[in-house]
């Protein structure tokens, strides 16, 4: 009854503003209607469908993700995942020979389109839809793999290190995205670009590749924690090698659902949690830097301060300000669940997985009219990297039904949520052995935090939508 009720509301938001509204995208902005329906409406509406799917969750969850389908993946002697390779590795060095030599403009530039549009946006849509693919086509596996046999690593990879320093790229990388002017100048970006595979060859040579790679490859990561919420399942039935590296024989590519993911995926290790909710901090955080509120805000502090903090400088104080409080709220959570659950570090490891859902669909939501805007130059600026106009000029479709759109997101958004409600519950300590109902109600703290996640998400999706 509470999942046909989440449904239920989500079908009727969706045709409720779909319907009257059909104003046409900016070529390159964000789509800006007024809302047929008032703000809070939309907002409480889709929280509650998030909170209807708790009893249905309890009822439901061992049923949940207990079969897989068989495998659907048929091994092959890897000559599509070279040829994948080196198309990438081509790439790579397109984007930063001709990021620094060619036409210094955001859209016919390939470092800057291949980057932040075909790479970040479209890398993190594939893997949260097919799996880990990076660890298929990342051309740095291949330089990894000649650096192995050559060299002795001198150095092994800390344990407790975990996955930290990939969050401190995804942090920066995050900056150089949402604060760093330079992060749409193409020669900037190129020049990071080769900063960061240097750093890449340095880190296998002195730890090994595998161990770099699963630890502190930024995309590497990305692709795998995301890969959670794709409901094919990409698993070695024997030893401990990754996909890419096991056998063929070996391979498994079965379907499992979409909610599975959260507890038969690896468990997370040191730096996991962190990187889920930093990953979720940044695309909140890229939400509402496009909102009329963001510039209401950035108006007053310029208004208070004079000339004193740049655009640079603020932009990095608010994105600091919401990782920090995205992730002070988090860590509270679960430090109430700590307390019956077996402490901080426990929780947050069985947790977290259950957040990579609404990351998914956040990622989904915010960039799908931007990839299907900007990735039509892709080919231009591939074919055409020095903007010679040799490949003629051609016009991009950005006639989007933005209501249509709109409902889409919504739809996105809640669904999200109400499948992290049903991971939540399953991963949940059996052993406690209280009846469904209190234990419901010892994962309140959780729940709540995922209806209030739904709440900002559509609140920030609002505001920048209601513009008009």
């Amino acid at each position: 009854m509470a999942a046909g009720t989440s449904i239920v509301l989500v079908a009727v938001l969706g045709a409720g503003l779909a319907v009257p509204a059909l104003a046409q995208a900016h070529a390159f902005g964000a789509l800006t209607y007024q809302f047929p329906l008032p703000l809070w409406l939309y907002v409480t509406a889709g929280a509650v469908a998030v909170a209807a799917s708790v009893p249905a969750a309890a009822l439901a969850d061992d049923r949940i993700g207990a079969r897989v389908g068989a495998n659907i993946h048929r091994p092959g002697r890897g000559w599509l995942s070279s040829a994948l390779r080196g198309l990438a590795a081509l790439l790579v060095v397109e984007c930063i020979v001709f990021g620094i030599a060619g036409a210094q403009e955001f859209t016919a530039n390939p470092s800057t389109i291949l980057v932040w549009v075909d790479f970040w946006v479209g890398l993190g849509l594939i893997s949260a839809l097919l799996g880990p693919v990076w660890d298929v086509v990342n051309p740095l596996r291949a330089v990894g793999s000649l650096i192995d046999r050559v060299n002795d690593p001198p150095l092994a990879y800390p344990h407790r290190l975990g996955r930290w320093p990939a969050v401190g790229m995804l942090l920066v990388f995050g900056w150089l995205e949402l604060a760093w002017p330079g992060g749409a100048v193409p020669s900037d970006l190129a020049l990071v670009m080769l900063v960061y595979l240097v750093v890449q060859v340095i880190g296998m040579t002195l730890v090994g590749s595998r161990p770099w790679l699963a630890h502190a490859e930024l995309f590497t990561v990305l692709s795998r924690t995301l890969g959670r919420a794709s409901p094919l399942e990409w698993d070695v039935t024997g030893g401990d090698l990754d996909w890419v590296d096991a056998p063929a024989a070996e391979r498994r590519i079965r379907w499992r659902g979409f909610v599975s993911g959260a507890w038969r995926d690896p468990p997370l290790g040191a730096g996991d949690a962190a990187f889920v909710v930093v990953l979720l901090a940044i695309v909140l955080y890229d939400g509402f830097g496009e909102t009329r509120r963001y510039v209401t805000f950035a108006q007053w502090v310029y208004h208070t301060l004079g000339s004193s903090l740049s655009g640079t400088e603020l932009r990095t104080l608010t994105m600091a300000a919401c990782v920090g409080g995205i992730a002070a709220v988090f860590t509270i959570v679960m430090l109430l669940l700590g307390l019956r659950e077996g402490g901080v570090s426990a929780a947050a490891a069985r947790y977290a997985p259950t957040l990579v859902p609404i990351a998914a669909v956040y990622f989904a939501a915010h960039y799908l009219l931007y990839l299907v805007t900007y990735c039509q130059l892709t080919p231009k600026v591939i074919l055409d990297p020095m903007h010679t106009d040799w490949v003629p000029d051609y016009a991009i479709w950005t006639s989007f039904p933005a209501g249509l759109a709109w409902a889409l997101q919504i739809g996105l958004i809640v669904s999200g949520h109400v499948v992290a409600i049903f991971a939540a519950h399953h991963v949940a300590p059996r052993r406690l052995e209280r009846p469904r109902r209190s234990a419901v109600w010892a994962q309140a703290p959780m729940i709540a935090l995922m209806i209030v996640y739904t709440a900002v998400g559509l609140w920030i999706l609002g505001q920048t939508y209601n513009a008009a």
